[in-house]
Protein backbone atom coordinates (compact mmCIF):
# COMPACT_ATOMS: atom_id res chain seq x y z
CA UNK A 1 0.00 0.00 0.00
CA UNK A 2 1.42 3.59 -0.90
CA UNK A 3 0.42 5.67 1.68
CA UNK A 4 0.91 10.22 1.40
CA UNK A 5 1.76 11.15 4.57
CA UNK A 6 0.85 14.83 5.18
CA UNK A 7 1.81 16.68 7.87
CA UNK A 8 3.11 20.54 8.84
CA UNK A 9 5.75 20.70 11.27
CA UNK A 10 9.44 22.72 11.79
CA UNK A 11 9.65 21.36 15.02
CA UNK A 12 10.19 18.51 17.44
CA UNK A 13 7.39 17.19 19.34
CA UNK A 14 5.29 13.90 19.92
CA UNK A 15 2.77 14.01 16.87
CA UNK A 16 6.18 14.10 14.39
CA UNK A 17 8.32 11.34 15.91
CA UNK A 18 4.82 9.75 16.08
CA UNK A 19 4.83 10.18 11.92
CA UNK A 20 8.05 9.08 11.82
CA UNK A 21 7.91 6.23 13.47
CA UNK A 22 4.87 5.00 11.88
CA UNK A 23 6.45 5.54 8.15
CA UNK A 24 9.46 3.33 9.57
CA UNK A 25 6.90 0.89 10.72
CA UNK A 26 4.87 0.62 7.22
CA UNK A 27 7.86 0.17 5.58
CA UNK A 28 9.23 -2.59 7.76
CA UNK A 29 6.20 -3.93 6.49
CA UNK A 30 6.36 -3.81 3.15
CA UNK A 31 4.52 -0.62 2.63
CA UNK A 32 5.44 2.37 0.54
CA UNK A 33 4.68 5.49 3.08
CA UNK A 34 5.75 8.90 1.20
CA UNK A 35 6.17 11.86 3.10
CA UNK A 36 4.73 15.02 1.42
CA UNK A 37 4.84 18.23 4.06
CA UNK A 38 7.36 21.04 4.15
CA UNK A 39 11.50 19.48 4.50
CA UNK A 40 12.82 22.60 6.03
CA UNK A 41 12.88 22.03 9.48
CA UNK A 42 13.66 19.36 11.82
CA UNK A 43 11.47 16.65 10.89
CA UNK A 44 12.14 17.11 7.03
CA UNK A 45 15.86 16.46 8.29
CA UNK A 46 14.64 13.45 10.30
CA UNK A 47 12.68 11.99 6.95
CA UNK A 48 15.78 12.69 5.20
CA UNK A 49 18.08 10.64 7.56
CA UNK A 50 15.56 7.89 7.49
CA UNK A 51 15.60 7.50 4.16
CA UNK A 52 12.18 7.71 3.45
CA UNK A 53 10.85 9.23 0.40
CA UNK A 54 9.57 12.75 0.54
CA UNK A 55 8.71 16.13 -1.77
CA UNK A 56 8.94 19.27 0.13
CA UNK A 57 5.33 20.66 -0.04
CA UNK A 58 5.18 24.09 2.03
CA UNK A 59 1.15 23.91 3.21
CA UNK A 60 1.07 28.08 4.04
CA UNK A 61 -1.56 28.34 6.28
CA UNK A 62 -4.87 27.00 5.26
CA UNK A 63 -5.28 28.12 2.11
CA UNK A 64 -2.15 27.52 -0.06
CA UNK A 65 -3.77 26.73 -3.27
CA UNK A 66 -0.44 25.43 -4.92
CA UNK A 67 0.18 23.24 -2.08
CA UNK A 68 -2.95 21.86 -2.60
CA UNK A 69 -2.47 21.49 -5.99
CA UNK A 70 0.57 19.88 -5.39
CA UNK A 71 -0.12 17.43 -2.97
CA UNK A 72 -3.24 16.26 -5.45
CA UNK A 73 -0.96 15.89 -8.17
CA UNK A 74 1.05 14.01 -6.14
CA UNK A 75 -1.21 11.63 -4.92
CA UNK A 76 -2.11 10.88 -8.74
CA UNK A 77 1.54 10.73 -10.26
CA UNK A 78 2.49 8.31 -7.06
CA UNK A 79 -0.54 6.23 -7.59
CA UNK A 80 -1.12 6.59 -3.57
CA UNK A 81 -3.80 4.23 -2.22
CA UNK A 82 -4.32 6.86 0.32
CA UNK A 83 -3.63 10.20 2.23
CA UNK A 84 -2.75 10.32 5.59
CA UNK A 85 -2.91 13.66 7.38
CA UNK A 86 -1.69 14.69 10.68
CA UNK A 87 -3.04 17.19 13.37
CA UNK A 88 -4.93 20.02 12.02
CA UNK A 89 -3.93 21.55 8.48
CA UNK A 90 -2.22 18.09 7.53
CA UNK A 91 -5.88 16.45 8.24
CA UNK A 92 -7.43 19.87 6.22
CA UNK A 93 -4.94 19.31 3.60
CA UNK A 94 -5.44 15.11 3.20
CA UNK A 95 -8.91 15.87 2.99
CA UNK A 96 -8.92 18.69 -0.03
CA UNK A 97 -5.92 16.73 -1.91
CA UNK A 98 -7.28 13.53 -1.06
CA UNK A 99 -11.17 14.57 -2.79
CA UNK A 100 -9.16 16.38 -6.25
CA UNK A 101 -7.00 13.17 -6.33
CA UNK A 102 -10.19 10.80 -5.81
CA UNK A 103 -8.03 8.73 -3.12
CA UNK A 104 -9.14 7.69 0.32
CA UNK A 105 -7.75 9.79 3.68
CA UNK A 106 -7.45 9.33 7.30
CA UNK A 107 -6.50 12.01 9.58
CA UNK A 108 -5.11 11.54 12.94
CA UNK A 109 -6.18 14.08 15.98
CA UNK A 110 -3.50 14.41 18.15
CA UNK A 111 -5.17 16.43 20.46
CA UNK A 112 -7.88 17.49 22.64
CA UNK A 113 -8.36 21.19 20.80
CA UNK A 114 -8.02 19.88 17.10
CA UNK A 115 -11.83 19.80 16.69
CA UNK A 116 -11.53 21.74 12.84
CA UNK A 117 -11.00 20.09 9.60
CA UNK A 118 -11.71 16.64 9.78
CA UNK A 119 -14.47 16.62 7.88
CA UNK A 120 -13.75 15.29 4.83
CA UNK A 121 -11.85 12.29 6.14
CA UNK A 122 -12.95 8.80 5.28
CA UNK A 123 -11.63 7.69 8.68
CA UNK A 124 -10.02 9.70 11.93
CA UNK A 125 -7.83 8.21 14.20
CA UNK A 126 -8.08 9.61 17.74
CA UNK A 127 -4.96 8.75 19.80
CA UNK A 128 -6.35 8.40 22.70
CA UNK A 129 -10.15 7.63 24.25
CA UNK A 130 -10.70 11.21 25.56
CA UNK A 131 -9.67 12.56 21.92
CA UNK A 132 -12.44 10.00 20.42
CA UNK A 133 -14.65 11.76 23.50
CA UNK A 134 -13.81 15.23 22.02
CA UNK A 135 -14.29 14.76 18.44
CA UNK A 136 -17.76 12.61 19.37
CA UNK A 137 -18.97 16.35 21.39
CA UNK A 138 -17.74 17.86 18.60
CA UNK A 139 -20.24 16.19 16.05
CA UNK A 140 -18.08 13.65 14.29
CA UNK A 141 -19.69 10.07 13.32
CA UNK A 142 -18.88 7.61 15.74
CA UNK A 143 -18.45 5.24 13.21
CA UNK A 144 -15.68 7.67 11.52
CA UNK A 145 -13.98 7.54 14.88
CA UNK A 146 -11.49 5.04 15.55
CA UNK A 147 -9.36 4.80 18.79
CA UNK A 148 -5.70 3.84 18.05
CA UNK A 149 -3.20 4.61 20.69
CA UNK A 150 0.20 5.63 19.88
CA UNK A 151 2.78 2.76 19.96
CA UNK A 152 6.84 3.39 20.30
CA UNK A 153 9.31 0.95 19.50
CA UNK A 154 10.46 -0.89 22.78
CA UNK A 155 13.11 2.12 23.06
CA UNK A 156 14.92 0.11 26.65
CA UNK A 157 15.93 -2.45 23.89
CA UNK A 158 17.55 0.20 21.66
CA UNK A 159 21.52 0.67 22.14
CA UNK A 160 22.13 3.82 23.97
CA UNK A 161 24.42 4.67 26.45
CA UNK A 162 24.61 2.70 29.97
CA UNK A 163 22.81 3.77 32.85
CA UNK A 164 25.76 4.24 35.10
CA UNK A 165 27.99 6.04 32.02
CA UNK A 166 24.95 8.67 31.34
CA UNK A 167 24.63 9.03 35.50
CA UNK A 168 28.47 9.86 35.33
CA UNK A 169 27.92 11.93 32.47
CA UNK A 170 25.60 13.97 34.02
CA UNK A 171 26.97 14.30 37.28
CA UNK A 172 24.84 12.08 39.05
CA UNK A 173 24.91 10.64 43.05
CA UNK A 174 23.02 7.88 44.41
CA UNK A 175 20.18 10.45 45.06
CA UNK A 176 16.91 9.97 43.08
CA UNK A 177 16.85 11.31 39.59
CA UNK A 178 13.40 12.86 37.98
CA UNK A 179 13.46 13.66 34.24
CA UNK A 180 10.52 15.54 32.52
CA UNK A 181 11.30 15.87 28.53
CA UNK A 182 9.03 18.33 26.85
CA UNK A 183 8.75 21.20 24.49
CA UNK A 184 9.02 24.76 27.05
CA UNK A 185 5.35 25.97 26.16
CA UNK A 186 2.69 26.67 28.87
CA UNK A 187 1.11 23.64 28.64
CA UNK A 188 3.47 21.38 29.29
CA UNK A 189 3.69 22.56 33.00
CA UNK A 190 7.02 22.68 33.84
CA UNK A 191 6.35 25.70 36.47
CA UNK A 192 4.14 23.46 38.25
CA UNK A 193 7.12 20.86 38.99
CA UNK A 194 9.66 23.88 39.96
CA UNK A 195 6.97 24.98 42.62
CA UNK A 196 5.96 21.07 43.85
CA UNK A 197 9.68 20.44 44.32
CA UNK A 198 10.41 23.89 46.26
CA UNK A 199 7.98 22.05 48.54
CA UNK A 200 10.37 19.09 49.01
CA UNK A 201 13.81 20.84 48.92
CA UNK A 202 15.14 18.84 52.15
CA UNK A 203 14.79 15.63 50.34
CA UNK A 204 17.82 14.22 48.11
CA UNK A 205 16.78 14.47 44.10
CA UNK A 206 18.30 16.02 41.08
CA UNK A 207 15.63 17.40 37.98
CA UNK A 208 16.99 16.56 34.90
CA UNK A 209 14.55 18.83 32.34
CA UNK A 210 15.15 18.04 28.19
CA UNK A 211 13.88 21.03 26.01
CA UNK A 212 15.13 23.58 24.26
CA UNK A 213 15.95 25.71 27.32
CA UNK A 214 16.73 28.61 24.51
CA UNK A 215 13.00 29.57 24.36
CA UNK A 216 11.50 32.72 25.83
CA UNK A 217 9.69 30.19 28.51
CA UNK A 218 12.69 28.18 29.20
CA UNK A 219 14.54 31.49 29.93
CA UNK A 220 11.83 32.41 32.40
CA UNK A 221 12.14 28.30 33.94
CA UNK A 222 15.46 29.02 35.19
CA UNK A 223 14.87 31.74 36.38
CA UNK A 224 12.07 30.35 38.53
CA UNK A 225 14.40 27.57 39.61
CA UNK A 226 16.72 30.28 40.65
CA UNK A 227 13.99 32.75 42.58
CA UNK A 228 12.81 29.15 44.01
CA UNK A 229 16.28 27.83 45.49
CA UNK A 230 16.59 25.20 43.07
CA UNK A 231 19.55 26.50 40.59
CA UNK A 232 22.02 23.93 42.04
CA UNK A 233 19.43 20.68 41.70
CA UNK A 234 17.82 21.40 38.45
CA UNK A 235 19.64 20.79 35.08
CA UNK A 236 18.31 22.59 32.23
CA UNK A 237 20.02 20.17 29.49
CA UNK A 238 18.60 22.22 26.25
CA UNK A 239 17.33 20.06 23.07
CA UNK A 240 18.05 16.27 23.61
CA UNK A 241 18.73 13.88 20.64
CA UNK A 242 19.67 10.77 23.25
CA UNK A 243 16.06 10.54 25.85
CA UNK A 244 16.49 6.87 25.44
CA UNK A 245 19.97 7.63 27.49
CA UNK A 246 18.43 9.81 30.07
CA UNK A 247 15.67 7.61 30.41
CA UNK A 248 17.96 4.74 31.36
CA UNK A 249 19.40 6.92 33.95
CA UNK A 250 16.47 8.32 35.69
CA UNK A 251 14.27 7.18 38.86
CA UNK A 252 11.04 8.68 38.10
CA UNK A 253 9.26 10.82 34.71
CA UNK A 254 7.18 13.09 35.79
CA UNK A 255 4.67 14.93 33.35
CA UNK A 256 2.75 17.51 34.89
CA UNK A 257 1.23 18.59 31.72
CA UNK A 258 -1.77 21.03 31.51
CA UNK A 259 -3.53 19.94 28.61
CA UNK A 260 -1.69 16.29 26.11
CA UNK A 261 -3.58 13.69 24.56
CA UNK A 262 -1.34 11.19 24.81
CA UNK A 263 2.46 11.47 25.24
CA UNK A 264 4.87 9.56 24.04
CA UNK A 265 6.62 10.07 26.78
CA UNK A 266 4.89 8.00 29.13
CA UNK A 267 5.33 5.50 26.91
CA UNK A 268 9.42 5.93 26.72
CA UNK A 269 9.39 6.05 30.71
CA UNK A 270 6.91 2.85 30.96
CA UNK A 271 9.67 0.40 28.01
CA UNK A 272 11.95 1.86 30.66
CA UNK A 273 10.23 0.26 33.55
CA UNK A 274 9.88 3.92 35.47
CA UNK A 275 6.98 5.23 37.37
CA UNK A 276 5.46 8.01 36.96
CA UNK A 277 3.77 10.68 38.31
CA UNK A 278 1.58 13.26 35.61
CA UNK A 279 -1.62 15.30 35.68
CA UNK A 280 -4.79 14.07 34.99
CA UNK A 281 -5.33 15.16 31.63
CA UNK A 282 -6.56 13.96 28.24
CA UNK A 283 -5.63 10.36 27.44
CA UNK A 284 -3.02 10.54 30.36
CA UNK A 285 -4.94 8.26 32.45
CA UNK A 286 -5.28 5.53 29.68
CA UNK A 287 -1.29 4.87 30.36
CA UNK A 288 -0.86 5.63 34.10
CA UNK A 289 -2.93 3.64 36.59
CA UNK A 290 -3.63 5.56 39.76
CA UNK A 291 -1.34 3.86 42.42
CA UNK A 292 -0.42 1.28 39.69
CA UNK A 293 2.30 1.97 37.32
CA UNK A 294 2.42 5.67 39.21
CA UNK A 295 -0.04 7.96 40.57
CA UNK A 296 -2.25 10.99 39.16
CA UNK A 297 -2.36 14.61 40.38
CA UNK A 298 -4.75 17.40 39.28
CA UNK A 299 -3.06 20.03 37.08
CA UNK A 300 -2.01 23.28 38.16
CA UNK A 301 -1.74 21.92 41.45
CA UNK A 302 1.84 22.00 43.19
CA UNK A 303 1.25 20.50 46.45
CA UNK A 304 -0.48 17.18 45.50
CA UNK A 305 2.12 17.14 42.46
CA UNK A 306 4.65 17.21 45.96
CA UNK A 307 2.45 14.58 47.83
CA UNK A 308 2.44 11.96 44.88
CA UNK A 309 5.92 12.61 44.47
CA UNK A 310 7.59 12.04 48.02
CA UNK A 311 6.77 8.35 48.07
CA UNK A 312 8.34 7.76 44.94
CA UNK A 313 11.59 10.02 46.31
CA UNK A 314 11.63 7.55 49.39
CA UNK A 315 11.00 4.35 48.65
CA UNK A 316 13.26 2.61 45.98
CA UNK A 317 11.23 -0.47 45.98
CA UNK A 318 8.31 1.22 45.87
CA UNK A 319 9.90 2.79 42.29
CA UNK A 320 10.95 -1.15 41.92
CA UNK A 321 7.16 -2.30 41.64
CA UNK A 322 5.69 0.77 40.44
CA UNK A 323 8.15 0.82 37.26
CA UNK A 324 7.78 -2.97 36.84
CA UNK A 325 3.74 -2.79 36.42
CA UNK A 326 4.94 0.49 34.18
CA UNK A 327 7.10 -1.87 31.70
CA UNK A 328 3.92 -4.79 31.25
CA UNK A 329 1.51 -2.09 30.96
CA UNK A 330 3.58 -1.20 27.83
CA UNK A 331 3.95 -4.44 26.54
CA UNK A 332 -0.06 -4.84 27.34
CA UNK A 333 -1.19 -2.35 24.33
CA UNK A 334 1.37 0.76 23.60
CA UNK A 335 3.79 -1.35 21.17
CA UNK A 336 4.75 0.17 17.84
CA UNK A 337 3.74 -3.47 16.66
CA UNK A 338 0.07 -3.06 18.39
CA UNK A 339 -0.44 0.51 16.37
CA UNK A 340 0.56 -0.64 13.25
CA UNK A 341 -1.87 -3.23 13.29
CA UNK A 342 -4.67 -1.29 14.17
CA UNK A 343 -3.48 1.81 11.84
CA UNK A 344 -3.65 -1.17 8.84
CA UNK A 345 -7.55 -2.24 9.53
CA UNK A 346 -8.35 1.77 9.39
CA UNK A 347 -6.67 1.96 6.51
CA UNK A 348 -8.69 -1.00 5.00
CA UNK A 349 -11.75 0.89 6.72
CA UNK A 350 -11.07 3.96 4.85
CA UNK A 351 -10.38 2.78 1.30
CA UNK A 352 -13.95 0.25 1.76
CA UNK A 353 -15.90 3.42 2.75
CA UNK A 354 -14.08 5.61 -0.16
CA UNK A 355 -15.17 3.15 -3.15
CA UNK A 356 -18.74 3.30 -1.64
Amino acid sequence: MKVLMVLHSHDSGGAERHALQLMGGLRERGHEPVFAGPMDGWLGDQVKAAGLPHHHIPLHGLIDLPSLWSLAALARREKADLIHGHLTRGAYYAGLGGRLAGVANVATAHSTNAGKHFGRADRIIAVAGAVESFLLDRGYEAERIQVVHNGIPDVAALPHTGREQMRRELGLGDEPCLLMAARFIHAKGHDTLLKALAGLRERPWTLLLAGDKGSELGQRMEALAGELGLAGRVRFLGLREDVPALLGAADILVAPSRREALSLALLEASAFSLPIVATWVGGTGEVVKEGDNGFLVPPDDPAGLATALAPLLEDPALRRDCGARARARFEDGFTLEAMLDKTLVVYRQALEAHSK
